[in-house]
């Protein structure tokens, strides 16, 4: 029997094969999936299992409830000066499935999709999917952040869209407030959508700021924004994010939603509803995050690797090319063989020479593997 013919060019997930092979290997350090550590504040939790205890679970009304969709317009325009409501909001299975519906809903077979790299390998995965064309962009000698010069010199009659993911998964990188304008006035000029993945955009790191392009009046009729609460809230398994779109686009969105899930949980809404209407302390997981970034940056840079200093996220990503000739994954394999910690390699996001560490681990795990990368490459 046949299969989708497209499911052949999709390359192996790299971040779960080291995951993998970390597991089986006993103490080692799990440096590899971005899954925060830092419980889900105690309020979500325990006014969420009341509502479950005392209210029947029923279906969700379609596109999501509209309590939840109304904190979230609120929650933009008071976080981004935008000027959304609720009909702007989709309700989705997290932020993945808010990228998949959206990328299904504008694309058509041969439109062409610009993302940058380094790239979170989910884009290409549902670009090459959809039958669309991925165009890729290289951030790296721009200090990892894309320009609109450079997406500009990307750009051809059969453009459909550009992916935005800032703060940088893999990079930690933030774009200016004045690139933001560019990027979302050149989407404009050239009439083609602009898809911003925000879901980094509560972990900015002090001294830093996020710009969101759900700012920029002009761009508002070509904006896709999607985002969650997995990582700024601690809430991955809770399975809850959302799309703002302009309202025609939304409602098209709905249908292909619909089709695929119906509608999302009750309750995983019911906890991101609480996450947002209560004041949820979320500076001392910053301040974690941020001090646990540091100390790997400083770290590495030390041993030798050239690193990208984190503006946000709780990543690092790291060049190799001074210790090591090898590619990536057989560089991250090696490491994990020798040393027992398990990290990235840049071939998962379409470079080279690179590893990503994820710093969803306490401070004193991290120290750990510290020594053991210090060892091992003083060796």
């Amino acid at each position: 029997m046949n299969i989708n013919s497209k499911l052949k060019e999709l390359e192996p997930n790299y971040i779960r094969h080291v995951l993998a092979k970390s597991q089986e290997i006993e103490g080692s350090i799990n440096l590899t999936i971005g899954e925060p550590d830092l419980k889900t504040a105690r309020i979500v939790l325990e006014k969420s299992a009341k509502y479950m205890l005392e209210t029947q679970l029923c279906y969700s009304p379609l596109g999501g409830v509209v309590e939840f969709r109304e904190e979230i317009a609120k929650f933009y325009n008071n976080q981004y000066g935008s000027s959304y409501d609720r009909d702007n909001v989709l309700v989705t299975v997290g932020s993945t499935e808010g990228i998949s519906t959206a990328l299904r809903g504008i694309l058509n077979p041969e439109d062409e999709v610009i993302v940058v790299k380094p790239a979170y390998p989910l884009y290409g995965g549902l670009i090459t999917l959809s039958g669309a064309k991925i165009v890729y962009v290289d951030s790296t000698e721009n200090g990892y952040k894309v320009s609109a010069d450079i997406l500009e010199g990307a750009i051809t009659p059969k453009t459909k869209a550009i992916i935005l993911n800032y703060p940088s998964n893999p990079c930690g990188t933030i774009l200016s407030e004045e690139e933001v304008e560019k990027i979302s006035r050149l989407a404009v000029e050239k009439d083609i959508y602009l898809i911003s993945d925000e879901i980094y955009s509560e972990l900015i790191f002090s001294g830093n700021k996020f710009y969101s392009p759900a700012a920029v009046k002009e761009v508002r009729d070509n904006l896709i924004v999607v985002n969650g609460f997995s990582k700024s809230h601690s809430m991955t398994g809770w399975r809850v994010g959302y799309i703002l779109a302009n309202k025609t686009l939304r409602n098209h969105l709905l249908k292909i939603s619909q089709y695929t899930i119906s509608t999302p949980s009750t309750l995983s809404q019911y906890g991101g509803l609480v996450a947002l209407k209560e004041d949820i302390n979320l500076e001392d997981n910053l301040r974690k995050y941020e001090e646990r970034a540091l100390y790997i940056y400083n770290l590495l840079k030390k041993i030798g690797f050239e690193v990208v200093k984190p503006e946000g996220t709780f990543y690092v990503l790291a060049d190799y090319s001074k210790l090591s000739s090898l590619n990536s994954l057989d560089f991250s394999m090696k490491l994990l063989e020798d040393t027992g910690v398990a990290v990235v390699p840049g071939k998962s996001f379409g470079v080279e020479n690179c590893i990503r560490i994820s710093c969803t681990q306490e401070l004193e795990v991290l120290e750990e593997a510290g020594k053991k990368l210090e060892e091992y490459f003083k060796g």
